[in-house]
């Protein structure tokens, strides 16, 4: 199952449903709880890592008997380094979780949307993911994993703080909620600034996924919550959709307004990217990422006719991990420029309508 859902660009919970899908990616929960006996992982012996894994493990008849789904649970020292590293490409594992692989494995249910990773930062790290604006899906999936793992195992509370974390700005109820979108528009009309300000007071942040400090590229940002501690999940959920809708609203707005007054000179810039990428010889993944941007914003707009999800599975094969698997081998980074342009084209004319 595993290998299944690491070779395929796209996992099957990604199948473009969802609310407003023509500006939100996805929504996501974090859930981490620890186990009372045992220390955090940071300062956890072998042995206890080990325990740790032992009763992750034991979760997998459990999760299974929830019926929404089959779980396998994986040990990383039986992945490949390259293994380990699509893990993490594929939002399943982290780069702190794959870093020292012993002790360490995932639960994973088979559509991908799913994974518990034991012995992170955090004994256990529930994920969820669902395509577009689907709050209420992620939190209910995941609670419903939390209740099972919490119903046999027992979990590191106190009335006075709540669940008891690693880091302590996660004390409480544990949680972190993100939703990630596509905003060019905002980002052209230079109004997304107005936004970052305007959300930060009500104890939520915007970051760019891609890029370093304070630089974006591909204009992707996902909003998440910055307080855990004395608030509850429901007004947490509420206060992020509310938000999400507002933001999806203003992108829309600007998107309609640089069509009406600029379409040619967009039509132009869309379709000269569309070119790039279905001709390029070598590819970098900062103008990839750039170029992707722009085909999606053009498929939205009805400018370039691509499939539904050619975005998705085109950024996922586009990553360095993604190529180094496919090709089985560590690649120069020539040999990468090269491979993703011609992954990029090969993905690019099976999603060509």
């Amino acid at each position: 199952m595993v290998d299944t859902l690491l070779t395929t660009p796209l996992s099957p919970w990604q199948d473009g449903s969802g609310n407003m899908a023509d500006i939100v990616l996805d929504s996501r929960v974090r859930l981490v709880r620890n186990l009372k006996q045992y220390v955090f992982p940071c300062k956890a012996s072998a042995a206890e890592l080990a325990a740790v894994a032992a009763e992750g493990k034991k979760m997998t008849g459990q999760l299974n008997a929830i019926g929404k789904g089959v779980y396998e649970y994986t040990d990383l020292m039986e992945l490949t380094p390259l293994q380990r590293e699509l893990l993490v490409v594929k939002h399943f594992s982290s780069a702190a979780h794959i870093r020292e692989p012993a002790n360490r494995g995932i639960l994973l249910r088979n559509d991908g949307a799913v994974s518990v990773m034991v012995n992170e930062d955090d004994h256990f790290c529930i994920q969820t993911a669902a395509a577009g604006l689907d709050l209420q899906k992620v939190w209910q999936e995941a609670a419903q994993v939390d209740d099972t793992m919490e119903s046999h195992l027992n979990f590191a509370f106190r009335d006075d703080f709540g669940y008891l974390t690693a880091s302590p700005s996660m004390t409480g109820t544990g949680l972190i909620t993100g939703v990630t979108l596509h905003l060019p528009a905002l980002v052209l009309m230079k109004r997304l600034n107005r936004i970052v300000q305007g959300i930060t007071k009500f104890g939520f942040t915007i970051c760019g996924m891609y890029g370093e400090r304070n630089e974006c590229i591909g204009n992707v940002f996902q909003v998440t919550n910055q307080i855990t501690l004395g608030v509850s999940e429901v007004d947490v959920l509420d206060q992020l959709e509310k938000i999400v809708t507002q933001i999806v609203t203003e992108e829309r707005n600007c998107r309609s307004a640089l069509l009406t007054h600029s379409r040619d000179s967009f039509t132009d810039k869309f379709l000269r990217s569309y070119g790039i990428l279905a001709n390029a010889w070598l590819m970098e993944e900062r103008e990839a990422i750039s170029l992707l941007s722009d085909l999606r914003m053009a498929a939205d707009m009805n400018i370039a006719h691509v499939r539904p999800l050619a975005y998705e599975a085109l950024m996922t094969a586009s990553e360095a991990a993604f190529l180094q698997a496919r090709a089985g081998r560590e690649l120069s980074d020539d040999e990468r420029q090269h491979q993703r342009a011609q992954v990029l084209q090969e993905v690019l004319a099976a999603y060509a309508r």
